[in-house]
């Protein structure tokens, strides 16, 4: 097994064991195998796992319509979920009275330790975030203020990768602000870079 390897599994299992914000003590972190690739080229951030995804299945994008419509955007663009890494700016489910609530700025921060963790191991050429959450965790790490209504669909070269900022593949996104039909277009734009 590689040294990354190991280092991933030390880092999965810290985050298992990770109960640093109060509202999400009693959820599991969502960090692992499943989550792809570690020596993949692009690492995808989104935003928390939802109690009917990855929050119940443990997979990224796994499980829910959300998971569904990312499905058909990478296969739309030729990559499979071994050929990437998902994470999320949060790694526990964020619950508000039973339903999926917004990652306060705060527990953006605390998981900001695994964000930086897993971008150290995996050294990625293309960093794709899905929506503001995403987008705001990277910002964080690169103390940078990228607003994603300036940059959507706009790579950015960075000394680390190039971060393209997209919009997220949930249901109220896809029905409101930007179909999947012009989602799938932008993933096309992630072929340009690699």
């Amino acid at each position: 097994m590689s040294d990354s390897r190991n280092e991933f599994d030390r880092l999965s299992q810290q985050a298992a064991e990770c109960t640093t914000c109060p509202n999400m003590a009693d959820q599991s972190a969502v960090l692992g195998p499943a989550n792809g690739s570690i020596d993949s080229d692009i690492l995808f951030v989104a935003e928390a796992p939802g109690r009917f995804g990855a929050g119940r299945t443990g997979i990224p994008f796994s499980g829910d319509k959300s998971g569904e419509n990312f499905e058909a955007l990478i296969a739309h663009v030729g990559l499979t979920r071994q050929d990437i890494f998902i994470t999320n700016a949060v790694l526990c489910n964020p619950l508000h009275n039973g339903i999926n609530r917004r990652p306060t700025s705060k527990e953006i921060g605390n998981c900001s330790y695994y964000l930086e963790s897993v971008l150290e191991l995996m050294q990625p050429r293309i960093v794709v975030t899905l929506g503001g959450v995403g987008l705001e965790a990277i910002n964080r790490i690169l103390e940078t203020r990228y607003k994603l209504a300036d940059i959507i669909g706009k790579p950015q070269r960075t000394e680390r990768f190039t971060l393209l900022a997209l919009y997220h593949p949930s249901p109220r996104v896809t029905n409101w602000k930007r179909p999947l039909s012009a989602q799938k277009r932008d993933f096309k734009k992630i072929l340009k870079i690699a």
